[in-house]
């Protein structure tokens, strides 16, 4: 098995201990579940488009290779949020290119039912991620309608308690 895990910021600040969470997690699952961990990719940065995380292409080169054939992460939705790679990964499984997935926080079983039901948590974190971006504008043109802040001072203006311009 190889371990993934992903946070979805390259800042230092934001989701600062989610790596070391996962990481955590998944080592004290495969200590009680005797599995072997042969390598660690990290990726700090979103999975919401395909192709832009290094380490899960190079992970997923090495699985192609024959160098692993198993993937131990925290939950489906460090893998994938978005189609593509989503559907490259149930591929993989089809060809028997990956043997098996096993997550903390997920049971999957490598049969019909259960690729559906693992491409279904891939469906959900894409929506979950497209949700957040238009949840997250709305949020903001409402708090600038009224007057309020949204994190730093503006030139010329202070944010006062309750995070108002002034």
């Amino acid at each position: 098995y190889v371990l993934y895990a992903r946070k979805s910021t390259q800042t230092k600040e934001k989701q600062q201990k989610s790596i070391q969470d996962q990481i955590k997690e998944c080592k004290e699952y495969a200590l009680k579940n005797n599995i072997s961990i042969l390598q660690i990719f990290i990726d700090e940065q979103t999975a919401r488009k395909a192709g832009k995380r290094t380490e899960f292409t190079d992970m997923l080169n090495k699985i192609k290779k024959g160098t692993f054939n198993s993937i131990l992460s925290w939950h489906p939705d460090r893998l994938a949020r978005n189609m593509r790679e989503g559907g490259e990964i149930i591929d993989l499984i089809d060809k028997g290119t990956i043997v098996d997935l096993k997550f903390p926080s997920y049971t999957f079983v490598n049969d019909g039912s259960g690729k559906l039901a693992l491409g279904i948590q891939f469906v959900l974190a894409k929506n979950y991620s497209d949700n957040l971006s238009v949840n997250t504008k709305r949020g903001n043109e409402n708090r600038s309608i009224e007057g309020k802040g949204l994190r730093n001072d503006k030139w010329g203006y202070i944010l006062d308690k309750n995070k108002y311009y002034v």
